[in-house]
């Protein structure tokens, strides 16, 4: 039921952004209007401006988490509708034409969201629906999941900034046969070999899981 909204919403939005400079305002507006539109759903209230896109998303928000039959159900349903709403735009303006591919993922892109994110949940808190931790839970985790991601790739491509008494370098994951799967940090105390290498000259092995045997799936 949500995805067909959020689709919707993030269309709008992809339609808006003509420069680079929109994407943060045009988020704020969408992420406190909706929050804006789901206090007042919360509170038994109408909705004002019904047929925007982003109080189509609160009333579809609302209408799954009553399912639950519990307070807060909204909280989480928020929290995955602005998830996959912050993928997708980047994800249509590349399909469009507006970006390149490799803009669906830049700084840029991360740093401004954060922005419309930090603006969402300093000036939803007076709503008194929980929804501001819900913006600085989808901050923190795009940090981690996504973000991250790209910080790491950035250092392999353009070199390390840091050289702190301790800090967080990359090790190669291959598996069995060398071929790398990807890489994950490690604590490690500075040192001149440290400090000089982007990715540590070591490797972890993982072993891939076995297959179970087709006598096994048959019995």
């Amino acid at each position: 039921m949500l995805d067909p909204v959020i689709e919707a919403v993030a269309k709008d939005a992809a339609e808006k952004i003509d420069d680079n400079s929109l994407l943060t305002p045009v988020y704020k507006v969408i992420f406190f209007t909706t929050a804006r539109h789901l206090a007042s759903l919360l509170a038994g209230a109408e909705v004002a401006n019904s047929s925007s896109p982003s109080a189509h998303l609160a009333e579809a928000i609302y209408k799954v988490s009553k399912k639950y039959g519990y307070w807060g159900a909204h909280q989480g349903e928020l929290n995955y509708s602005i998830t996959r709403f912050i993928q997708r735009v980047p994800q249509i303006m590349v399909k469009s034409g507006k970006w390149q591919k490799k803009d669906e993922l830049r700084y840029w892109v991360y740093a401004s969201t954060v922005s419309a994110l930090t603006y969402a949940e300093n000036h939803t808190a007076d709503l008194n629906i929980g929804v501001e931790g819900v913006f600085e839970d989808i901050k923190d985790e795009y940090k981690w999941r996504v973000n991250r991601a790209y910080e790491m790739a950035q250092i392999r491509k353009s070199g390390d900034c840091y050289d702190t008494p301790w800090l967080m370098k990359q090790v190669e994951v291959v598996d069995e046969s060398g071929t790398v799967i990807g890489y994950i940090d490690v604590a490690v105390e500075r040192s001149e070999e440290v400090v000089s290498k982007d990715v540590l000259e070591c490797q972890l092995v993982m072993r891939r899981k076995p297959q179970p045997s087709v006598s096994k799936i048959i019995g």
